[in-house]
């Protein structure tokens, strides 16, 4: 009897062995190069030989966007020594194509500016972005700050001016055609930090900045503050 009850106990002990959910371990070859293999997309790697899953199709970006600074002293974005609710606001985009892009006479709406066919920033003559570079436009202010390798700017019209509630962000290239289109509404209303890409350039949605222990803000840089 007691040869019955060890049997029962091991087949009990086995089954429970194979049900449980072990994480497979991946282990990539050596050999293994990252990359976007698509041909068709701007950021192609004819080197790579591995999907990094972030082919991309368009060589302008939007990445971070910062339109409600955080108070006090933390909400100086562009580094001037003072915090302002308007000046302190900040686009980021980014050039993911393999190629330099001239992003000269492109325009950024708000809501209002939109409906009135004003624009808030006209990016200057003779910008030209290099692959993986990024484009700041700050609301305004005096530019004083570290941003790595980014051209920054500040807005040439009008603050970016973007409502914490309700607004969107339009940006349309150099013949009037929209590029970008961002809703802010669907966002928090008052976050008090950017709402960025994590991982940067490659993840489809928004999250705010901050999620992940990553600070308030990285104009010009990737979330970790390293560079493009």
């Amino acid at each position: 009897m007691r040869n019955k009850y060890f049997l029962l106990a091991l087949i009990v002990f086995s089954f429970s062995c194979e049900t449980e959910d072990v994480a497979p371990v991946v282990t990539l070859p050596t050999n293994t190069i990252l990359g976007c293999t698509d041909a068709n997309a701007v950021n192609y790697n004819s080197d790579a030989n591995s999907d990094n899953g972030c082919c991309k199709y368009e060589s302008l970006l939007l990445n971070e966007v910062l339109y409600d600074p955080p108070a006090g002293t933390d909400g100086d974005a562009n580094g001037d020594g003072t915090r302002d609710a308007n000046e302190d606001e900040f686009v980021e985009l980014i050039n993911v194509s393999n190629s330099n892009l001239d992003i000269s006479g492109y325009e950024f709406y708000d809501n209002t500016n939109l409906n009135q066919g004003m624009p808030n920033h006209v990016v200057p003559q003779g910008t030209v972005l290099s692959s993986n570079q990024a484009y700041v436009v700050f609301g305004g202010g005096t530019i004083n700050g570290d941003f790595g390798n980014a051209i920054v700017h500040t807005a040439s019209a009008a603050v970016l001016n973007l409502n914490n509630a309700s607004d969107t962000l339009t940006i349309k290239n150099d013949i009037g055609e929209i590029l970008i289109v961002f809703d802010i509404e669907v966002l928090s209303n008052n976050p008090d930090e950017s709402y960025t890409r994590l991982p940067d350039i490659c993840s489809s949605d928004f999250v705010q900045h901050n999620s992940a222990s990553n600070g308030l803000f990285s104009p010009g840089k990737k979330v970790d503050g390293t560079l493009f």
